[in-house]
């Protein structure tokens, strides 16, 4: 093994651990996995399969989201060389795939299959796609089985007498998040236009930036808002209120539609009025600076209500700050990022060249303790609960 592919052999199971010690999401650490296994080992798909409780396998993460590499995955789980790896609890290679087989049409010609193991048992397969022939080498092969033991361990997450029990209830439970997170990438590609693989791409995108597990935001995001008068979400949840695309033609029912929406969440007129502003101003830069089209997530969270407004454009300077002091009206004197950095209690901005992600907090308790229309004071940014601050 060359000294570069065992420091990324060891760079990869580090960042693997390091988050396995962590209090991490299990859909989300065997996606990484997965992704991870495609750089190290010389294949080009990898997909990791877990039993359900009637002991059949179900796809828990794919290093790819496309559908039709779910799909070659679910049905090498039902009756594949992964089924056979399963039900005989060894190692499998078919090291030439058949002509007519429906792996080998989308482009693979070999398909490695390793079981996963917890203690004795066989909880699920690590399957590989390759589109070489042959066998793996022995360095592929013993980084394989390292990873796949590290499945295992991720879904280890406790330990009890009732052993068997615990486990079936944690598999489970890992399916269900699986479930969820298929239904808001559903959500997600029918609201803003996607496929589905960049509907997970954005999912994965939105929970990192708000710092919460993908599973909690998928299910977030597959209930969504409901009326008439929402409650509080109860503690850890959110509640999306609005997921949309826009463009210039539709910026003024997109005011009408967040005005709408945030009065529903307890804002008096003059705070309504307020919120709806800045967003709006945010979605009007959206279309004048980056690139003409944007998108809106907005939703409610730990007694605030939350706007990220994102776009494909260029991008801000490198270390821009919102002014402290209230610039010109000239074009693209940034008066609309000043005046929003004025109503909001929190603002974010995340931007590089692929776009600019503008994340806006505003407190639900304003309407009890009297939070201005217009904040006292300027912020160049702000600590955002739930987002991350730069």
């Amino acid at each position: 093994m060359s000294s570069s592919r065992e420091q990324s052999v060891a760079d990869a199971f580090a960042e693997l651990s390091d988050t396995l010690v962590a209090d991490f999401d299990v859909v989300e650490f065997l996606h990484t996995l997965a992704v991870r296994c495609v750089d190290l080992i010389g294949v080009q798909a990898v997909g990791v399969m877990v039993a359900d409780q009637r002991g059949g396998l179900r796809v828990l993460a794919c290093s790819s989201e496309e559908s039709r590499l779910l799909e070659l995955f679910e049905a090498e789980a039902e009756a594949g060389s992964c089924a056979d790896c399963y039900a005989a609890g060894r190692p499998i290679t078919v090291r030439e795939l058949d002509p007519a087989d429906p792996v080998r049409v989308a482009g693979f010609r070999a398909v490695h299959a390793l079981p996963v193991r917890l203690r004795d048992d066989v909880v699920g397969v690590l399957g590989l796609f390759a589109t070489t022939p042959g066998a793996m080498s022995d360095a592929d092969a013993r980084t394989a089985r390292a990873l796949a033991n590290l499945t295992g361990l991720a879904l280890a997450q406790h330990h009890a007498v009732e052993y068997r029990q615990v486990l079936a209830e944690q598999l489970q439970h890992s399916l269900t998040s699986r479930v969820v997170v298929e239904q808001a990438k559903g959500v997600l590609a029918e609201l803003l236009g996607l496929e589905m693989a960049e509907a997970f791409t954005e999912l994965r995108r939105f929970a990192r930036r708000i710092g919460r597990r993908l599973s909690e935001v998928a299910a977030d995001i597959a209930t969504g808002d409901y009326p008439p008068d929402p409650p509080e979400p109860a503690a850890g949840r959110s509640r999306m209120i609005l997921i949309c695309r826009f463009d210039r033609l539709v910026l003024r029912q997109l005011r009408a539609a967040i005005r709408a929406a945030v009065t529903r969440h307890g804002l008096n007129m003059s705070q309504t009025e307020a919120f709806t502003l800045a967003v709006h101003e945010a979605a009007v830069n959206a279309v004048e600076y980056g690139g003409g089209t944007g998108q809106l997530i907005l939703w409610r969270y730990a007694g605030s209500l939350y706007a990220e407004i994102s776009d494909d454009g260029p991008g801000l300077p490198p270390g821009y700050r919102i002014s402290e002091e209230p610039p010109g009206l000239a074009p693209g004197s940034s008066r609309g990022l000043w005046m929003i950095n004025r109503i909001c209690a929190g603002v974010d901005i995340d931007s590089s060249r692929a776009g600019t992600h503008l994340l806006l907090r505003y407190p639900l308790l304003a309407a009890v303790s009297g939070w201005p229309a217009v904040a006292p004071r300027p912020r160049a940014g702000g600590e955002v609960p739930g987002g991350t601050t730069r």
